[in-house]
């Protein structure tokens, strides 16, 4: 397989992008759990009645949001720290399907992107 496309100051900002994003989703995922404990704590302190509860479905909706959040900031963490692995590996930078190159457009949007944009649009297509 080809070697990333990239010089190493290239890859430098790469990393450095990448790896605020991961410290930023890293914070935010600790507030979420925070947060999510605070729900749990409230639905399970025993002073509601579940059947008659007014806030049971407010905690409800607050607690799947939540869940929801914590699901796709894990996600964004394991494709960041893939990134991460394919910087040191030295295949940064190329599609992991076909090896095409991505564009750096698209990285510099998402630099996490382990597809190109052909191989993208097959997966997204697939997906519906």
């Amino acid at each position: 397989m080809s070697a990333s496309p990239f010089d190493a100051a290239q890859l430098h900002v790469f990393e450095t992008a990448l790896g605020e994003r991961r410290l930023e989703l890293t914070v935010e995922f600790q507030r979420l759990a925070d947060t999510f404990d605070g729900v749990q704590s409230s639905r399970s302190d025993g002073s509601a009645d579940g059947a008659h509860d007014a806030e049971a479905s407010s905690l409800r909706t607050e607690w799947s949001r939540m869940s929801g959040f914590q699901g796709e900031a894990v996600e964004e963490l394991a494709s960041i720290d893939r990134a991460l692995q394919r910087i040191v590996d030295g295949k940064y930078g190329l599609c992991v399907r076909g090896g095409e190159r991505i564009p750096d457009g698209r990285l510099e949007i998402k630099p996490a992107a382990d597809l190109c944009i052909a191989c993208a649009e097959k997966a997204a297509a697939r997906r519906r």
